[in-house]
């Protein structure tokens, strides 16, 4: 009897093994909650009803206006921030209050929900972002941001024009 013959029936049950292991793999990507539905953790003190609602359904409140200029589609915009999910988690944040300094980006290189939560945000503002999973992170998961989730970030607008580093 040749090796290959004893190793087949092996081989059978491997795959099989394998096939039941990956079925019983859940691989389904939670549905959307649209914002108005979205329970968010008390820790991020979320009203929605003190939100202004944009027609693309990202939600905004600026908890300080600013006094500098208002921000029109400049390309790069220096700030700090914090974001997170609506369980209370905070997947990232280069933040004032550690002694950091602002960071430069891209306009072009942000989620969408930020190039348009920060249009007309005033130089020395603070904004609050609700931004709908679609204008975020969508279907993909991403360094700690499970797919489909809404996500809040709190930004301060430091200045515009600035240099990506």
């Amino acid at each position: 009897m040749s090796v290959f013959r004893l190793l087949r029936p092996l081989t059978l049950v491997g795959a099989c093994v394998f096939a039941a292991a990956c079925a019983a793999t859940d691989l389904t990507i939670p549905e959307e909650i649209p914002i108005e539905s979205q329970t968010w953790a008390p820790s991020l003190q979320v009203t929605l009803s003190q939100f202004t609602k944009l027609t693309s359904g990202v939600h905004y409140l600026d908890s300080l206006e600013g006094t500098g200029a208002a921000l029109t589609g400049t390309p790069t915009v220096s700030v700090f921030y914090s974001g997170y999910i609506p369980t209370g988690s905070r997947f990232d944040e280069r933040s004032s209050l550690s002694g950091g300094t602002p960071i430069c980006f891209p306009l072009s290189g942000l989620i969408e929900g930020w190039k348009i939560g920060l249009q007309g945000m005033k130089i020395g503002g603070k904004r609050r972002l609700l931004i709908p999973a679609a204008y975020g992170y969508g279907s993909l998961s991403s360094g700690g941001i499970p797919a489909n989730s809404n996500l809040l970030f709190n930004v301060e607008l430091v200045a515009t024009g600035c240099t990506v580093v």
